[in-house]
């Protein structure tokens, strides 16, 4: 199994319940559980840095929003709005995007230490973490892929896969060691 099949594996088990592209962050929670290491060396998997996946708290707002999704037409609010239960979860949902970003954060950091070791010049021609982490999805051990991969057109602009492709082929970089 390449390292990145090994790096979508172990989020997309337990990510299928986490959808809040429209509803708490523009998408970028969805992004991240795509993205998952789990390796043979002593940093573990991502599962010990990203907590807040599979947090209550998280759950709890998803819950929440699917409920008030669900009821149609409009309704009135009766006292002040700081009051509304609707208007609560709204101020939850814009508080945990916060710490939304702040685990991509982490999670970038986790996935660009490890793969520093196979491709340590990535991090520079892909500063975004997002695309840095799909980047290394697609890419795995086998950084030959980014020659003509139609996955990295959809992540990546054809200048920086040009320059991706060239530089792969030059890197310094070794092979990681996982299963």
């Amino acid at each position: 199994m390449s390292l990145a099949e090994e790096l979508l594996a172990d989020l997309e088990e337990a990510g299928d319940d986490l959808d809040l592209q429209d509803d708490v962050d523009d998408g970028k929670l969805e992004d991240v559980e795509e993205v998952s290491m789990d390796t043979d060396t002593k940093e573990g998997s991502v599962h010990s840095v990203a907590k807040l996946r599979d947090s209550r708290q998280l759950k709890d707002i998803l819950e929440k929003i699917e409920f008030f999704q669900s009821r149609e037409g409009k309704r009135e609010v009766n006292g002040p709005v700081e009051a509304d239960p609707e208007y609560q979860l709204i101020v939850e949902a814009n508080n945990i995007t916060v710490e939304i970003d702040n685990e991509i954060n982490v999670i970038h950091k986790f996935v660009r230490d490890i793969y520093h070791k196979r491709f340590p010049e990535l991090e520079s021609l892909v500063p975004t973490p997002l695309e840095y982490m799909k980047t290394v999805k697609e890419l795995g051990n086998t950084i030959d892929k980014s020659k003509n991969n139609e996955v990295l057109h959809e992540i990546l602009t054809q200048a920086t896969i040009m320059v991706v492709s060239v530089t792969a082929s030059t890197t310094k970089g070794s092979g990681i060691g996982y299963r």
